[in-house]
């Protein structure tokens, strides 16, 4: 062989790790929900079977997670209808001057207490997505759960309709940062070969809330 010959050759060795193509997140997601399954194929013995069973529960548990939160999302929003139909809260909160005899004023606060928390998911949904992108998806998600938290215990104190419809916008603003939160985070953890069942196991949670 030449010396020419022997360059070359060395080159070409060196050269072909960088031919491969780079790993996109889809594979390491699918290699990491993975890992376990070969790991059984090839090994044996009970302490590695119970750690790849532990280790597909605490993957699930993400899941399960996130879709608690996301059934909390929908109870939130659907309480506001059994509320309304209570009669403690029509004589509280919508009857006109809070006495006897006078009329629930369904129209005008009821409908507004019903619809703020919609006007709030509407500026938290157009926002949510870039507050996501600076803060990170994580931080989001907990600061919409955090809030919904908070404002959820204070309209349960609110003395008239004003003071519950500013509490319901704002509790709507966390309900976005939530749902945006959660959609996101399934679809970017999820394994690519079981996304589709992880995220109808989240969105069916959503159900869940309303009959809860």
């Amino acid at each position: 062989m030449s010396a020419g010959d022997e360059y070359h050759s060395l080159n070409s060795s060196d050269t072909t790790p960088n031919n491969q193509q780079p790993r996109s997140i889809d594979d390491f997601l699918d290699s990491a929900y993975r890992h376990g399954q070969s790991q059984i194929h090839y090994h044996s013995g009970p302490a590695l079977t119970f750690f790849y069973i532990l280790q597909r529960w605490q993957y699930h548990i993400v899941f399960l997670a996130l879709g608690l939160a996301n059934s909390g999302d929908s109870a939130e929003m659907g309480c506001t209808s059994y509320i309304l139909s209570s009669s403690n809260f029509q004589h509280d909160i919508l009857q006109d001057g809070n006495q006897d005899g006078g009329e629930v004023d369904f129209a005008k606060r009821g409908a507004a207490i019903a619809s703020a928390h919609f006007g709030g998911m509407l500026v938290s949904g157009l926002l949510s997505g870039v507050l996501a992108d600076v803060w990170g998806r994580r931080s989001t998600l907990l600061l919409g759960l955090t809030c919904n938290t908070i404002v959820g215990t204070l309209s349960a104190m609110a003395r008239n309709a004003t003071e519950l419809c500013l509490l319901r916008f704002t509790c709507g603003l966390g309900l976005g940062m939530v749902i945006s939160g959660v959609v996101t985070l399934s679809a970017e953890i999820s394994p690519p070969s079981r996304r589709g069942r992880f995220m109808t196991l989240v969105a069916s949670c959503y159900t869940l809330g309303f009959l809860y």
